[in-house]
Order: structure tokens, then sequence, then C-alpha cells
């Protein structure tokens, strides 16, 4: 996987970076100015602080090497920008000891924007004192949105604790009702309570993108969102994960956290080892990659608990194991997550717990259970080879109980999404750039095994799209379109047709703009679609 090993070169390579010429010692107190590298390692010998209004700048290739556990505050502005070559280190001299990290503590939102890009941290421990000291061992943000941090390194961090009020958490960074922008960066070998890298409590806009997450130990996954708020946590890499509930990345406590786009493998968790959503959420999970998970109890896949109702699209969710429930395990009556075009190994009566079987009653549409056909897990590419019946069998934008969602526009490895332009998305987070699979010789078309409307793409549309179903028997079948008023305004198929999966394209360019409906009828099957003609 390229973008995996290109982006761990980098970052791993931050660990290495050798300091200046001379050295520096800060006494506790303010800080300002520039740290420059001639003058660098800057040895901190107590608690330090940026005012507010004031401004520090550490220049690339400075090690700030504090002495003792002692917080680096900031109430002013932070830049610390390294390069790929002399990138700024934040360390410890005595590594069982650390210190207590970089603290936005209600940072005045007037202040510029910190940025924190080409830096490692290591050995920060959110271990001492009480409350939100115990959150954060590398970074803490509290009530501040204007923190940049990408293309760093977080690697032997730690928090202990585990309260709920406040919560205490992240080990790598703890994100409290603040919108940063987390990206491009690795987080390794963290050690946490409630959530073993990342933890987002209550934060509104936060973004966490194009991360790698690897060799995390929590009670938690390395990227959790807690107690509301609606953080984007997108096209990140999250593997080798050990956690007990969630490994992989967590929607906990009324957050409805949007996830769409990452690549979930290989982590290890009691119950919910790839996605695990509990109490009272409704995230949103679109062209994710969910595999080769493993949970020791329930959920190896997607474990759900306590009125948990994500909204599931153009997921794969294939290979995870466990003791109950591989791919899903739905824990009480009042989960009901709804699944539309995705693949899960096993399908609906895969599901396992109580929610499952005649007490599940989400929505399950368009979904297939094939082999994805991933390119090489060996090397952990999760890649679509060309015949994988993922390709082309996803969907652009769908409503779902009165609320339209649209996928990504683009794939984890940047490729537009759909590819190539008007066709069908793929199924996952990488976007094949064909529109549909190739049929290798020898290889046995695989047929339908249920009735399924998909819906039509393009959606809006102007003045023409298409709808394409499939069905697993012979029969006669009618395709209709009617106005809102339930008018019949065009009939697209009528006769009988064979197993098989079918498209056709609806043209109407006489209609006025506004909402139509398309009805696919076979036999018992009978579903009604919504689609929107904009002039």
């Amino acid at each position: 996987m390229g973008k995996l090993y290109w982006l761990v070169l980098i970052t791993m390579s931050l660990l290495f970076i050798p300091s200046g010429f001379a050295q520096t010692n800060i006494s506790a107190g303010n800080v300002s100015g520039t740290w420059t590298l001639a003058n660098s390692p800057y040895n901190i010998l107590g608690e330090i602080t940026i005012p507010n209004d004031s401004t520090l700048t550490i220049e690339p290739g400075v090690s700030v090497i504090f002495k003792g556990h002692y917080k680096f505050n900031v109430q002013g502005s932070l830049v610390a920008i390294g390069t790929q070559q002399d990138s700024i280190r934040f360390t410890a001299e005595n590594t069982a000891a650390g210190w207590h990290g970089v603290r936005f503590t209600d940072t005045p939102n007037t202040n510029d924007t910190s940025r924190i890009i080409y830096c490692s941290f290591k050995y920060g421990k959110a271990n001492t004192g009480s409350g939100f000291d115990k959150s954060g061992g590398a970074i803490f943000i509290k009530e501040f949105d204007k923190v940049l941090v990408s293309t760093c390194l977080f690697d032997s961090n730690m928090n202990s604790g585990g309260s709920l009020t406040p919560p205490q958490a992240g080990p790598a960074i703890f994100i409290y009702y603040a919108s940063p922008l987390i990206k491009n960066s690795t987080f390794s070998n963290h050690i946490g309570a409630l959530g073993s890298a990342i933890a987002c409590v209550g934060s509104p806009n936060a973004i966490i993108s194009n991360n790698i997450l690897f060799n995390n130990r929590g009670l938690a996954a390395p990227v959790v969102a807690y107690g509301g708020g609606t953080p984007i946590i997108t096209a990140n890499i999250v593997f080798n994960n050990i956690g007990t509930y969630g490994a992989g990345i967590n929607s906990e406590n009324g957050a409805h956290a949007r996830i769409e786009n990452n690549i979930i493998f290989h982590n290890q968790a009691q119950t919910g080892a790839g996605i695990f959503c509990w109490s009272n959420v409704k995230a949103i999970l679109i062209n994710n990659t969910i595999a080769y998970n493993i949970s020791s109890g329930s959920g190896g896949g997607i474990g759900l608990y306590a009125n948990a109702d994500p909204v599931l699209i153009n997921n794969i969710i294939y290979a995870n194991s466990a003791t109950a429930g591989k791919q899903i395990y739905i824990d009480d009556n009042s989960s009901d997550p709804n699944f539309l075009n995705c693949d899960i190994q096993g399908g609906i009566s895969g599901f396992a717990g109580s929610g499952a079987g005649s007490n599940y009653t989400g929505i399950y549409e368009n979904n297939i259970d094939q082999d994805p056909l991933f390119k090489n897990t060996s090397s952990d590419d999760y890649s679509l080879s060309d015949s994988s019946f993922c390709i082309g069998a996803g969907v652009d934008s769908i409503e779902v109980e009165n609320v339209w969602y649209k996928a990504p526009l683009f794939c984890m490895n940047g490729n537009p999404r759909p590819s190539p332009f008007g066709s069908i998305p793929d199924i996952g987070a990488y976007e094949s750039l064909l529109g549909t699979p190739v049929t290798v010789v020898g290889q046995e078309l695989m047929k339908p095994n249920e009735f399924a409307l998909y819906q039509n793409y393009p959606n809006p549309f102007n003045p023409s799209t298409k709808i394409s179903w499939q069905s697993p028997t012979g029969s006669w079948q009618t395709l209709k379109v009617y106005d809102v008023l339930g008018n019949e305004v065009a009939t697209l198929v009528n006769e009988e047709k064979p197993a098989g999966n079918y498209e056709v394209l609806f043209n109407r360019s006489d209609l006025a703009s506004g909402i139509y409906f398309y009805r696919l009828q076979a036999r018992d099957f009978i579903q009604t679609k919504k689609m929107i003609l904009m002039k």
C-alpha cells in the first residue's frame, strides 16, 4: 500500500533528526519570539506559557527537551513548522516521567491559528493531577478551534484515568468542544484509557484526515468521537490496534461522526473490533473498508450497542471474525442500523445479537454478499481487483429517512468518485478507474441473490438518468415513473425478464423540474425510489 509505507517512512524519520549546535535553558514563565536552530536544543526547566496576543515561532530542526513533567501552555499562538529534512522534536529527558504536553486551554479564538507541521511528539504523559490534566498526553485542545496539525509523528505518548466527567482520554491528542484539523500524521505505540490515540469530545467540526494509526492500546479505539458533536473522520488507515470496546474507530454517547474512506484492518478488541457504536449514536459510515478485524467476543467488523442507529452506505465489511457476529453484531432491540449498497459477508442472515433476526427493523437495501477481491491483502493493499463485484455497485447519493447522503467526491487514493465520470461509484474506500468489473476468462458470473432496485444515477439529473436493478429469478417485471401526484409519466419496462442485472435510461427533457418516483414490481417484490429532475 503505497500511501501507508510513504507516510510511515516520512513520519517515522522524524524520530531521528539530530539536535542543533548549542543549547538554551528556558525557565518557568512566559515565552515568545523565535527559537532558532543555532540555539537548539531548548531545555525546558519548568511550566511555560505563550501569553495571549503573543507568538512563539520555532525554526526547523529545533529540539525542545523537557527536563521534568512540565506543561507547555498556549494562550497566544504557536508556529512550529519544520520540514521533512529538519523536523521539530518535542520530547522528555526522562522518558519514564515524560512531560505534560502542549495545551490549548480556553485559548482566545481571536488569536491566530497555531500551526504544528513536521513535528514529532514523544513521551507526553497526561498522568498526574485531576480532571482534564489526565487528557491529551501530547496535545490538549479545549474550546479553541484554530489549531492545524499536519505531517507529524506522535509516538509513545499516554494518558491515565478514565473518568467520564470530564472524559479523560487521548494519549496523543484530546479535543474538547473544538474543531481543529489533524491530518497526514502518524500515531503509534500509545497507551490510553478512553481512546488509544485521538479522542474528540463534543467536537462540532473537528477533522481527522489522512492519518495512519497503528500499534495503539487502550480501553477504546485509536479514534474516538464521544459526547455529541459531528467530527469528520476521513481517509485514515487504522490497523494493528488493540482495545476492549473498539479498536478501529468509535462513535459514542451521542456523537454523530461522519466516518468515510477509511481502511480499518487487523485490529483486535473484545467487541466492535473494526467500528464500535454505543449509546444514542447515529454515525454516518460511507465508503469504508472494514476487513480482517478480530473480536474475542462480539462484532468482528461492527458492534452496535444501546440505541446505536448508524447509516452505512457503500462499505465493505468482509473477513472479520468474532465469537458472535463476525461482521455485524446488534446488541439490543433499540439499535437499528441502516445498510445500503454495502458488501457484507454473510449478508443479513449473518447478523448476531438480540437486535438481529426478527428484531432487526432497520433498512437493508441493495447490499451484496461477494468476495471483494482485494488486490493483495498480504501487502495490505485493499484496493479492488479489476474483476471485483464492488466496482460500480455503490451509490453516489441516496435518501434515507428524509435525509440525503452523498458519497465522498474522492476516494482514499485521491481518485475522483465515481471513476470514470458518469459511472456508478464503487463500494469501499478505494475507487477503481473502471466503471464496471472485468470478467476474466473462466470466471463464473455471480447471479444476484435477491431483488434490488438501485438509486438512479446521476441524481439530481437533467434531462437523463440511469435506473438499474437486479433480479435473482426470471419473472414479469414492470418499471414505471410517476409524478408527485401519482400520475404515470412513463413505462420503462413491462415484460418477462430472466435473472440478471439490468439498467435503463430515462430521458424526458419535456418534463418540468421536480420530484418523481420510479417503481419496480417483480413477483412479490415492489419498491419505489425518489429522483429529482433539476433544470
